[in-house]
């Protein structure tokens, strides 16, 4: 199989541009997942029958393989023992619909075998629940040690070890977490939740819901502290233990801290729900003190909602801040921060580093931990349902938006004045109320302040104009099914009626688009050989 650089369903990802044909490897015990994990091939499938498999599963360069239970209502449950599923130098693999639960060590572990030039790639975790390491200490529920573009979607992790993490990332790049949930009932865990650290770069944790005890460790952390040898940088860097950590439209309640900056130049916290952290919102930290590695320095906290409770008990400042640090550097702006012991604009303003822009204190925010949230920005609306049911937003005020969503091929980035890349298809609001699933999203594009977002009819390049430019790229992709970008109709293939879409509306325009001869005169005869082709078996509907 060959594979190509695309973007994923809000990410950037991996998309199969040859799939490698396979087998079906179909199993019902413990001895025949273990035969098929090591037998398995580029294009199989390691298929789950529902039962309770044993841990202590290891493979290395796993190329192009699902695993995945059979019946996604009925998973599969591999129970005890060491690490339940552990791949090194794995390629393009997906895990999916199965629980991985009662592990003595880190649960599910994915690593490059320690040949750091050679990570493993390409790796999808969705549907999955990891659940309840019996032993104590360092212990992650899921452990990435040098992953490159990876994808963790609509995954329940619950109770790792109580020094470890929900997903523990040494050295990983490209990735992205999303739609999950995370809880720890331990009210002494002192670990972290999602942390990447060791040279990881380019990873956001989007969308996701944290539940910790108020006295329970730190929820999001950007940065560590890694020993010296098992750094892995992207090439041509060096020097820091995360890079370009983005963590956005979340929910997170409780934890000593919400967000926590360790020796890292940047990192973005926007939009998320900050609900009763025991001590700290943020800290600004050096846990690398003497060794030659940036200090933490131009974090980024703004337009989120802050609920807090500044009690004798419950509650120390807004941001801590650690020595050999440069928080003069952050930036905090627009966050609405109420005091739920002092809910007066005097009672609910932040001690923070440096001034913040446009804060809103002491106003209730309205917003539920356990409902939707609609955030608001200039291109329209982000409305996030990080919680375990299925629920529905009002959209009387806004149904003039179109809903976009996202394909194979999409990629998501709020904070661009237009936040799509790659292909999404656009529909309008309908009804008074938008149904969102338990745990997913959806993002609204309001035409009037960003017409370039929707794409014009017939402007397949998506540059607000339909020219010669979009002819050029129908006809280079004429007859495919799987580069839509030129799919004027939306019948997943690009034929003669995306030629009349971009014809009608260069004609309803008013405009001359000239084109090069005699090729486009040959074409136009093809074309229309095969306009009669179609009205003939259609009766003249294109």
């Amino acid at each position: 199989m060959r594979w190509i650089w695309a973007v994923c369903p809000w990410g950037i990802f991996l998309l199969s541009a040859q799939p490698a044909l396979g087998v079906q490897r179909v199993v019902a015990s413990s001895a025949q997942f273990s035969a098929a994990l090591a037998a398995a091939a580029p294009g199989d499938e390691i298929i789950l029958q529902p039962g309770v498999y044993s841990g202590g599963n290891f493979r290395g360069g796993l190329r192009q393989v699902t695993i995945r239970s059979a019946d996604p209502e009925n998973r599969a449950i591999f129970d005890g023992g060491g690490t339940a599923i552990q791949l090194s130098d794995a390629q393009e693999v997906t895990i999916s619909d199965v629980v991985i639960r009662n592990q003595e060590s880190n649960s599910l572990n994915i690593d490059d075998g320690g040949t750091f030039a050679t990570p493993s790639t390409g790796i999808t975790l969705r549907n999955l629940l990891v659940a309840d390491i019996q032993n104590p200490g360092n212990l992650d529920g899921i452990k990435l040690s040098g992953v490159d573009n990876f994808l963790i979607d609509r995954v329940e992790v619950r109770n790792w070890g109580t020094g470890g993490s929900a997903v523990d990332m040494v050295g990983c790049h490209h990735g992205l977490i999303q739609n999950s949930l995370f809880v720890h009932t331990n009210a002494s865990a002192n670990g972290t939740t999602l942390q990447p650290k060791g040279g990881s770069k380019d990873i956001t944790f989007r969308a996701n819901r944290i539940e910790l005890p108020r006295t329970a460790g730190r929820a999001i952390q950007a940065g560590g502290s890694t020993g010296t040898p098992f750094f892995r940088f992207v090439d041509g860097d060096s020097g820091y233990e995360a890079d370009e950590i983005t963590a956005e439209g979340n929910v997170v309640i409780g934890g000593t801290s919400t967000f926590s900056w360790v020796n890292i130049d940047g990192g973005t916290f926007h939009h998320n729900l900050v609900h009763r952290p025991g001590n700290w919102t943020a800290r600004i930290l050096n846990e690398n003190q003497g060794n030659p590695i940036i200090d933490t320095q131009n974090g980024k906290f703004h337009d989120n909602v802050v609920i807090f409770n500044d009690t004798a008990t419950e509650y120390s400042l807004a941001v801590n801040v650690g020595s050999e640090t440069l928080p003069e550097t952050f930036s905090f702006a627009r966050n609405k921060w109420f005091n739920l012991a002092n809910p007066t604009p005097g009672g609910s303003i932040p001690n923070l580093p440096t001034s913040e822009v446009d804060g809103q204190y002491g106003v209730d925010p309205g917003v539920d931990i356990d409902e939707p949230i609609v955030w608001q920005f200039p291109w329209g609306k982000w409305v996030v349902n990080a919680t375990g049911a299925a629920a529905g937003v009002n959209i009387s005020d806004f149904a003039e938006y179109q809903q976009a969503t996202p394909t194979d091929s999409a990629a998501f980035f709020p904070l661009l004045e237009n936040p799509l890349a790659g292909e999404w298809e656009f529909a309008p609001l309908t009804g008074e109320s938008l149904q969102l699933p338990a745990f997913s999203q959806a993002v609204l594009i309001d035409p009037a302040t960003c017409p370039g977002c929707v794409p014009l009819s017939g402007d397949y390049d998506h540059n607000g104009q339909v020219n010669q430019a979009d002819y050029d790229l129908w006809r280079a992709n004429f007859g495919s099914t799987t580069l839509l970008a030129a799919d004027g109709n939306g019948n997943r293939l690009i034929d003669a009626a995306d030629y009349v879409v971009w014809r009608n509306r260069t004609s309803a325009a008013g405009s001359t688009v000239a084109v090069s001869e005699p090729a486009h005169c040959m074409f136009l005869l093809f074309l229309a050989i095969r306009i009669g082709f179609q009205c003939e078996k259609t009766g003249g509907q294109i």
